[in-house]
């Protein structure tokens, strides 16, 4: 037994989820008014049969106790993992990337210290001074704790081994460097120092200002190491989670406009660190809230980099929503929240620091103003074509197709293109015929051969209920070279009943799309607790009867499990019925199609289709 299972063998969900809401006994079940949107008729079950949870409204998500915790909580896996442990009194013995993740952050909080200290050094004077100018508040340097790195005689190395930390470790942490003849130094000198949480609130890495306008380098971040990624972290947001949750989102583009927003009481505001939102940081965003606004610097030279950087930034957060979004044929009987990406840009040489020092009050009215992201692209791009000509309108519609192209649904997508094809004066059959493949998930691939039988590509037999959904992970992570994200992009996570399994299978996604190859097998990072769990999914043996290849045994493994998963969804639903005994209820016309969906995945699976 894992130690995530000894936790979940140990917790009784109905007393988990009765610590939230007012469970009613219903039958065999416990139904209650859903704690994750408003309704006036209970939604929410609760089955202790199968130590699960079901919302049949507007959320239509369910789990176990572990993801009941971190969808109520707000944490993520590790955390929620953690919370529960403790709960029932089970110690998580900690693994990490070679057992030195934890050192790392602990190194990384002895360095704050450190460098807070000598903020308030007599020699730092000068840089107080300079945080007057920039008119931070003593309060806001105590919050977002920043910090000083004296310019000369590698003084936090020096501070960082006597306190028992070997040179090497130190430059693994990032903080220094070493040199080719095998010295070190630090990597910081002279410089402000911005420390940067991570979701827990563990220091990941630093940011730093230069404070002498002679240098080079601007800022200079933390390097990328076992604990930090900026393509992974959204700066503030450790702090910003409940503002965010409760006002929607702000991101901008630096520290410094994160701090100053924050400052004046403008708190849901986070930074991207000067990249493209990423899809970590959508997942992060998507936890929280469907209204996000970026803000984005008046800087004119940039102009292209920073509609490239939309681009990026949409399709994200388009994959995102195509995977967390309600099935055509499922049980879903509201969607829910739609995303609103929205975009407000600053005057020509402007940055949000700039705007929210000479005129606070203006920052409300400034992100409310803020129009969709078609509308400000549309804008955009039209005012610098030259509308006259036929090339200039072909430009237009190039790039915005770009971005429709990458809208999972059909409707909206159609909606846009109407709305494209009156600025543009062209048809929409043109533009439909103009349109790119999507990077997005693709329709199902019904034209794929099926199998000569059920058994020519099948695995062998499971031993588990989640034996399945194992399988279909070390198929997707041993053979990703054949199958890939068109593959991957085929099932959905609420499949996964294991919410490590869900959890993996999240991450190989985020994995995925943003790698700098897609082709390449994406690099899964997971957290200490999972990494066991997913090197045996690295390494099982896949016996595929026959000589069957893997995009065959990818089929029947997919087809299998959503299987599992509608039959498991029909069984929740009849037990709904038979409190409400209602059978031409919209629950009762989810139940028949759940049945007839396996129906025809049975069809599929003996080839008949």
């Amino acid at each position: 037994m894992t130690q995530i299972d000894d936790v979940k063998s140990r917790l009784d969900i109905v007393e988990l989820v009765g610590g939230y809401v007012n469970l009613q006994r219903s039958g065999s079940s416990f139904k209650a008014v859903c704690p994750f949107h408003q309704e006036r008729t209970p939604s929410f079950y609760v089955f202790p049969d199968r130590q699960s949870w079901r919302c049949f409204g507007a959320c239509a998500e369910g789990g176990d106790a572990l993801s009941f915790v971190m969808k109520a909580e707000r944490l993520d896996f590790r955390d929620a993992l953690h919370r529960l442990a403790a709960r029932v009194g089970v110690t998580i013995t900690e693994r990490n990337n070679s057992g030195q993740s934890t050192e790392l952050y602990e190194i990384n909080e002895a360095a704050r210290r450190f460098y807070q200290q000598e903020l308030l050094s007599p020699q730092a004077q000068f840089v107080r001074e300079y945080l007057v100018e920039r008119e931070l508040a003593e309060r806001t340097v105590q919050t977002f704790e920043l910090g000083y790195s004296p310019p000369r005689d590698n003084r936090l190395l020096s501070h960082l081994t006597a306190a028992g930390y070997t040179s090497a470790k130190v430059v693994e942490a990032g903080l220094a460097r070493e040199t080719d003849d095998g010295r070190y130094y630090d990597l910081f000198r002279g410089r402000l120092i911005i420390p940067i949480r991570e979701w827990s609130g563990r220091v990941a890495g630093f940011g730093s200002r230069a404070l002498d306008d002679a240098d080079v380098a601007k800022y200079i971040n933390t390097p990328r190491t076992p604990i930090f990624d900026k393509s992974r972290i959204l700066y503030a947001m450790h702090l910003a989670k409940e503002p965010v949750r409760q006002k929607g989102v702000v991101i901008v583009e630096g520290y410094m406009d994160a701090i100053m927003a924050h400052q004046h009481g403008y708190d849901n505001v986070v930074a991207s660190m000067g990249t493209a939102v990423t899809e970590q940081q959508v997942a992060q965003v998507r936890r929280l809230t469907s209204h996000v606004t970026m803000a984005l610097d008046g800087d004119a030279a940039g102009r292209n980099a920073t509609l490239r950087s939309l681009e990026s930034s949409w399709g994200v957060f388009q994959q995102r929503d195509a995977r967390s979004a309600p099935r055509s044929d499922g049980s879903v009987l509201q969607p829910p929240a739609a995303l609103e990406l929205l975009v407000a840009e600053l005057p020509a040489g402007q940055d949000p620091d700039d705007l929210i020092r000479q005129s606070p009050i203006a920052w409300p009215d400034f992100i409310a103003s803020a129009p969709p992201l078609f509308d400000y692209l549309l804008d955009s791009l039209t005012a610098r074509a030259d509308m006259a000509s036929a090339d200039g309108r072909a430009w237009v519609a190039r790039a915005m197709l770009r971005f429709i192209a990458q809208i999972p649904d059909r409707i909206r997508r159609d909606i846009h293109l109407d709305e494209l094809a009156d600025k543009l004066g062209v048809s929409v059959d043109t533009l439909h015929a103009s349109m790119p493949v999507a990077a997005g998930p693709p329709a199902a691939r019904r034209g794929r051969p099926a199998p000569a039988t059920a058994d020519e590509s099948m695995p062998a037999p499971m031993r588990s209920e989640s034996a399945a959904e194992e399988y279909c992970l070390s198929l997707l992570l041993q053979h990703w070279d054949e199958l890939g994200i068109p593959a991957a992009v085929e099932i959905e996570d609420d499949w996964f009943n294991r919410s490590e399994n869900k959890e993996i299978y999240r991450r190989i996604m985020d994995a995925a799309y943003t790698a700098d190859d897609a082709d390449a097998p994406p690099d899964v990072e997971a957290p200490p607790e999972l990494e066991s769990h997913l090197n045996l999914l690295k390494t099982r043996e896949l016996r595929l009867a026959g000589p069957a290849k893997p995009e065959r045994a990818w089929r029947q493994i997919r087809l299998g499990i959503e299987k599992e998963y509608l039959n498991n969804e029909i069984s929740q639903l009849l037990t709904v019925l038979e409190d409400d005994a209602d059978w031409d209820s919209p629950v009762a016309i989810q139940v028949q199609a759940g049945k007839e969906r396996v129906r025809e995945i049975n069809q599929e699976l003996t080839g008949a289709i």
